[in-house]
């Protein structure tokens, strides 16, 4: 029988997860956001460095170094706008349309179908972020000694911190009623931890601790970003998406059951 709900469970997510991907294709808002996302890096790699805090970095033309520390540092900020573009459309546009209603009156769990938008998200942000990132990345290893090992470990704490982020922006998709509500209040909540992630230095020590155990872009700059694997940050990361993922279950099955 636990079998049989599992194989359940997994078809409906698959579902899911092929409906909203193939949406998400077909839109433009995807088309026009991965377009802005590769332009925006390779610009900031390229001409503009990363000129905040203490992380400041210059630029690709005047550091001259074979590496990609200024574009992966460039990451979260970049996916604090982009998760909420690809996901707010998620829950807010399915409950503007009426079609939530359809979908949950399928023989479906709710945390499949969450399950599945989710990994659609995923899947549809670290495939742009691999469209940006490797292309440059053989541009620079062309033009000195790259350190691919550190590319490989940079793509590895991306793809944690594109779960962190669509996690967020689905979670603030099915609070909203409309779509450019959700896209600000995921911004707003992924520009916060960016910026307390950034400032954390400034603020007072108990303060500081706990923005540091709340951003993701903190843990993402002192592992991914620079190579490094950490379990730690793993087990984070997995508690986060965790957490984000079950209110976004709590959350609809409220309404389901209105």
């Amino acid at each position: 029988m636990s079998t049989r709900l599992s194989g359940t469970a997994m078809s409906g997510t698959a579902a899911v997860f092929r409906r909203e991907l193939d949406g998400a294709i077909r839109s433009p808002v995807a088309w026009v956001a991965c377009v802005l996302f590769v332009l925006a890096l390779h610009a900031g790699f390229f001409f503009v460095g990363f000129p905040v805090g203490d992380l400041s970095l210059p630029s690709f033309w005047s550091g001259r170094v074979a590496s990609l520390d200024v574009l992966f540092t460039w990451l979260p900020l970049v996916f604090a706008l982009l998760a909420p573009a690809l996901t707010m459309g998620s829950w807010a546009e399915e409950r503007r349309s009426g079609t939530d209603e359809l979908l949950l009156t399928q023989p479906v769990s709710t945390r499949a179908i969450v399950g599945g938008k989710f990994l659609a998200a995923w899947l549809l942000l670290f495939a742009i972020t691999l469209v940006a990132v490797l292309p440059l990345a053989w541009v620079v290893a062309s033009l000195g000694p790259l350190d691919w090992g550190t590319v490989w470990g940079g793509l590895l704490g991306a793809w944690m911190l594109a779960a962190v982020c669509c996690a967020i922006g689905l979670t603030c998709s099915a609070v909203a009623s409309e779509e450019l509500v959700a896209f600000l209040l995921a911004a707003v909540t992924l520009l916060g931890l960016w910026s307390a992630g950034h400032f954390v230095r400034v603020l007072p020590a108990s303060i500081a601790e706990a923005a540091w155990y709340a951003s993701p872009t903190l843990h993402f700059l002192e592992t991914g970003a620079r190579g490094v694997f950490d379990a730690r940050a793993v087990v984070y990361h997995l508690l986060f998406v965790g957490c984000a993922l079950v209110l976004n279950v709590v959350l609809v099955e409220g309404r389901r059951w209105r």
